[in-house]
């Protein structure tokens, strides 16, 4: 599964390809991510990509853009 395509539902530990990308967020949202990463015993880039593509599926939406429009490596 390519990371485009990662949900919060597809988290089980497995490693996806990734990019670095260097963000700020607020101490509360990294603390969420670290806990939630524990809880599903995944790594925390799995779940902030989930994240984001669960974020843009639901921007999409709300745009009637639905099913979302993914970028293409």
């Amino acid at each position: 599964m390519s990371s485009s395509d990662l949900r919060l539902a597809d988290l089980d530990g497995t490693k996806t390809a990734s990019k670095l990308m260097n963000v700020k967020v607020p101490e509360n949202v990294s603390e969420a991510i670290d806990a939630l990463a524990a809880e599903l015993g995944c790594p925390k880039t799995a779940v902030v990509v989930a994240l984001l593509n669960e974020g843009l599926d639901a921007l999409a939406e709300k745009r009637d853009e639905f099913p979302a429009k993914r970028a293409r490596k």
